[in-house]
């Protein structure tokens, strides 16, 4: 399998993400462009703008956007970059992670049960409705792996750079959803 490629980002593709960031925020929370340029603090011109590829956004308006729609709502601008927002833990956050993880791996299991909506087939409004807990568990997934992971600038090895960059390819037709990983072979860990 093939390995990403490390070159640089064109405006191109950071005006394309920009614009799936905008479009999907208004057609999820059912906003204009003026509501949401009023939620992040900027023009509805500069919405418009951003939704059509038509000018970049700048980093204080994405930032804005992850605030007010939360952890994720920029991924895919972050993605051309091969990550994803990680919400920071809350002041006294203690629960343990693996109970996130299991209550995510649950719900889904119950959306592939014949008797669900969409029968052994996940479908878009089964994943809408356990979106909360799809995202806990990603978040304690995220937290397990910052343990394991020692800091950048540390002398310690890393698996970050052991292994190719893998993708999640997600296709959805009507209500049922299908989603497989694609990527790089596995590489020997040191």
């Amino acid at each position: 399998m093939q390995e990403l490629p490390r070159s640089r980002i064109e405006n191109a593709a950071y005006r394309d993400a920009v614009s799936a960031i905008v479009n999907r925020i208004l057609r999820a929370h059912g906003l204009t462009d003026g509501q949401l340029a009023k939620r992040v603090g900027c023009s509805a011109g500069t919405i418009k703008n951003a939704r059509t590829c038509a000018t970049n956004l700048d980093a204080v308006t994405l930032a804005n956007i992850e605030r007010a729609f939360g952890p994720g709502a920029i991924d895919p601008f972050l993605a051309l970059g091969g990550v994803r927002a990680l919400p920071l833990a809350a002041k006294g956050e203690k629960a343990h992670p693996t109970l996130a993880i299991v209550e995510g791996l649950h719900r889904l299991i119950e959306t592939q049960t014949p008797e669900s909506d969409g029968g052994t087939r996940m479908t878009a409004r089964e994943l809408r409705a356990i979106l909360k807990e799809l995202r806990d568990a990603r978040n304690a997934l995220d937290a397990l792996i910052l343990i394991a992971d020692p800091a950048l600038g540390s002398d310690e090895a890393s698996f970050r750079h052991n292994s190719p960059k893998r993708l999640a390819i997600v296709h959805t037709q009507g209500d049922a959803t299908d989603a497989r990983i694609v990527g790089g072979a596995d590489k020997p860990r040191k």
